[in-house]
């Protein structure tokens, strides 16, 4: 895996890079207030087969804050990974995202459908939830994470991190000192509240909200689910992937927020295969 950072439309932005350029490209989004590093037991692994790229989006991990005006960030962040994937030399890729970067990434399909020919989401209440449990689940991401921004400590991150996940000894240690110095940097609470209180304001944020939009992801989508993930709604998953024309669920037992480093192993063999599969 290398680190590199790159120039997308003027925004310095890290990416953790795994496999041959050439390859089918995947472009990996980990949630709100996450950093590449949630992908640190899969870059390699799918790097093998393809290439890979792990990015902090704006106003995360180490990639620059970008002023989104108090409005929804989705837009911006769209147009930065269009950018990062004009950079970087992607015709057709598949977006890889979690959480609130599943919501992103399918907002890449509807923003460069002709691109974008395969998409994985993974415990993507940003996508699924209904408007209550979304509030829901935001609400608690606000609640768990603020005071960190104020005061970022190993502990206090790793503390966090554990609600999200069924088993804390899946968590990798050095993915929770990676979130810690991100937080510490001084443009990081401003930034990541002007963005967590942008995506609470649901009224705004309708244009870009996903779920009555579904039966319109046309492409073949992976959707990956934790049974036990404490904020994207399991029953939610099962009802809208029912509605996408080319959608199949994979449910990973005993798994909270993150199968792909609670159970690295099978989430990188589901994805291997799914790309894979003609």
């Amino acid at each position: 895996m290398q680190v590199r950072f790159v120039d997308a439309g003027g925004v310095r932005t890290r990416c953790l890079v795994g496999g041959e350029p050439g390859r089918y490209p995947l472009l990996l989004l980990h949630g709100y207030g996450g950093t590449a590093d949630v992908w640190m037991r899969n870059i390699d692994a799918l790097g093998d087969e393809f290439h890979v790229v792990a990015v902090d989006m704006i106003s995360s991990g180490f990639t620059d804050p970008v002023d989104t005006g108090g409005k929804p960030p989705q837009p911006k962040a769209v147009a930065h990974l269009r950018a990062l994937a004009d950079k970087l030399g992607f015709g057709r890729f598949c977006p890889v995202g979690t959480s609130y970067g599943g919501a992103i990434a399918a907002l890449l399909y509807f923003d460069m459908p002709e691109r974008v020919d395969k998409l994985v989401l993974q415990g993507s209440g940003s996508v699924f939830n209904e408007d209550e449990a979304l509030v829901a689940t935001l609400s608690n991401v606000k609640k768990n994470f603020g005071p960190l921004m104020d005061a970022p400590t190993i502990d206090g991150v790793r503390a966090s991190v554990k609600k999200q996940v069924y088993d804390p000894k899946t968590i990798p240690e050095e993915m929770i000192h990676v979130m810690a110095t991100a937080y510490a940097q001084p443009w990081m609470r401003r930034a990541w509240e002007q963005g967590l209180d942008g995506l609470l304001d649901l009224e705004a944020t309708r244009p870009w909200r996903l779920l009555p939009r579904l039966e319109k992801i046309a492409c073949d989508t992976l959707v990956l689910w934790g049974r036990e993930d404490p904020g994207a709604v399991y029953a939610s998953a099962v009802a809208g992937v029912k509605r996408m024309p080319k959608a199949r669920l994979v449910t990973f037992e005993k798994c909270g927020h993150k199968p792909m480093y609670e159970h690295p192993e099978r989430f990188n063999a589901e994805v291997r295969a799914f790309l894979k599969a003609k």
